[in-house]
């Protein structure tokens, strides 16, 4: 059957049969040389169940780490803000930006402020956003495995685990930040473009463009997202098969949105770039800031394989290239109107043009690459294009394309094995062991006078939410300092091992994590 061919559904998108249920061509032959079709149709039926079941496991393995670091790792360095500070403001100020920072996910904000006011002030409900957020991004990535193995069921399981089984991409959806919400809409959207321009759904595109403008609104990152799926979407109602009054209805009514969307997005954006908010990042190019720093967090220090880093990065980029060879290579033999119907040539378009977009950002805005935690939103979009791949892989080789899609599903859960960390996240590290030290202190407290305690800046938020919140009130916090001195008179202080020469005369060593990487020192008696 050719790439950009439906089946049974045709060009409309409609069929007969559902679209999940329908046979292999190799069982439609069995079936003209005496095969039971009612038995072949039977056995297809018990093994999409069975592959459902396997991603519905899947699924539920990774939304249980998602709500066991929830609820066991202490609020980390960014997200005090969203707990004590941003919910002081209304709704449109968060809209408005009530200040330049970008710590402000603005969708995060409004959603969490929401449900601290309902629930209350807890780390859990800090959180609640993005935990559920996790829910649409699973049902994003089930949707698109249907999409692109519709008559091999056993192909599914392994995209659905290279999906979902990112311990970097995991630790977002654990947080009370715009990342993880930001992934999910991102690969919502990239659903809807799957689907509308495979089953020629026009609405679908205007799916795409109101998923894609919540994933910015989340984290202005996927602004290029919104805008190479806002792109997309134009190429199609200009040459959707329909009356060109209903073309140029569909292209105005896009060009509405967005402009409506842009005017939103002004004042933030406005006030961001005004006054310098980037220069917190560097821009040393987009294969090596972006590129590395999703594939390196993304391995979360894993060596299982002794590979040079930009080895990986060459091999993601020849393969990304090779998808659109074979993509342009399609156009050239069957014609544009078919070929994008070929989940190659949408998942490579996709990708492409929001690479694109970022780096002409880059030129003319003087921003910079897109790095660490804020090259997520490309996360799902390459994912797309590794089932891309898989989909034309299993339509020529079946066999061959349900044991790729297998080892990559078994690659993916040996290394979320590997590398699984139930109480820590990546990036924020060394908040690790916030709770252990406030045990001790608790621990340490005579009588009702809080037990004082100094700590490194980097440390402070994470505490200073327990302390704000009413949850330590066993301590007293100093002010956070931007460099710690001799002159500390507090009971207790936690620093990092780089600060211990400077305290080793006035302190002694109590609690020790991470080999010695963060101590806890108490103050010699004068």
């Amino acid at each position: 059957m050719g790439d950009g061919q439906q089946g049974v559904s045709g060009a409309t998108g409609l069929s007969i049969v559902p679209q999940s249920y329908i046979l292999p061509l190799a069982l439609l032959k069995r079936a003209k040389f005496g095969r039971n079709l009612t038995a072949d149709l039977h056995l297809m039926k018990n093994a999409l169940r069975l592959s459902y079941l396997v991603m519905a496991v899947l699924a539920f393995a990774a939304w249980a780490t998602v709500w066991f670091k929830a609820l066991y790792i202490p609020v980390t360095h960014d997200e005090l803000a969203s707990a004590v500070y941003y919910p002081k403001f209304s709704i449109w100020d968060l809209m408005m930006y009530p200040d330049p920072w970008p710590n402000n996910h603005i969708l995060n904000s409004i959603l969490t402020k929401i449900l601290l006011h309902f629930f209350g002030t807890n780390q859990v409900v800090l959180r609640l956003t993005n935990v559920l957020g996790f829910g649409i991004y699973a049902y994003a990535a089930f949707q698109i495995c249907r999409l692109l193995f519709p008559r091999n069921p056993w192909a599914m399981p392994g995209l659905y685990a290279l999906m979902l089984l990112n311990p970097f991409l995991l630790d977002f959806f654990s947080l009370s930040r715009g990342y993880g919400l930001s992934a999910s809409f991102v690969l919502l959207s990239a659903m809807f473009v799957l689907r509308g321009f495979m089953q020629q759904r026009a609405a679908d595109l205007g799916w795409a463009v109101f998923a894609g403008m919540l994933a910015a609104y989340a984290n202005f990152t996927a602004l290029i997202v919104w805008a190479a799926v806002s792109g997309l979407a134009f190429i199609y109602f200009l040459h959707q098969q329909t009356s060109a009054r209903t073309r140029w209805t569909h292209i105005s009514l896009l060009a509405l949105a967005d402009a409506c969307y842009l005017a939103l997005v002004y004042t933030p954006l406005h006030k961001m770039q005004s006054t310098n908010q980037f220069e917190y990042w560097q821009s040393n190019g987009f294969f090596r800031e972006t590129v590395l720093s999703l594939i390196q967090n993304s391995l979360y220090g894993s060596k299982m394989i002794d590979i040079p880093l930009d080895y990986f990065g060459v091999a993601a980029i020849l393969f990304f290239c090779s998808l659109g060879a074979y993509a342009f290579y399609r156009w050239g033999r069957n014609g544009g109107e078919q070929v994008w119907r070929s989940p190659a040539m949408i998942a490579f378009a996709l990708l492409a043009l929001t690479v694109f977009i970022n780096i002409m950002q880059t030129v003319i805005l003087k921003t910079p690459n897109l790095t660490t935690r804020t090259t997520l939103l490309l996360h799902p979009l390459f994912i797309l294009c590794v089932g891309a791949a898989l989909h034309h892989l299993v339509e020529w080789r079946p066999r061959v394309g349900q044991i790729t899609s297998l080892v990559l599903g078994v690659f993916c859960l040996y290394h979320m094995a590997r590398t699984y960390q139930p109480r820590q996240v990546r990036e924020w590290w060394y908040d690790a062991n916030t709770f252990q030290v406030l045990d001790y202190l608790k621990s340490q407290q005579q009588g009702s006078d809080p037990v004082s305690i100094t700590v490194d800046w980097r440390f402070h938020r994470s505490f200073d939410f327990y302390v704000q919140t009413g949850k330590a009130p066993y301590i007293a916090l100093a002010p956070s300092k931007p460099q710690l001195d001799n002159q500390i008179n507090t009971a207790y202080t936690y620093i990092f091992d780089s600060e211990y020469e400077m305290l080793k005369n006035t302190h002694d060593v109590v609690l020790k994590f991470d080999g010695g990487a963060r101590m806890l020192l108490k103050h010699k008696p004068q």
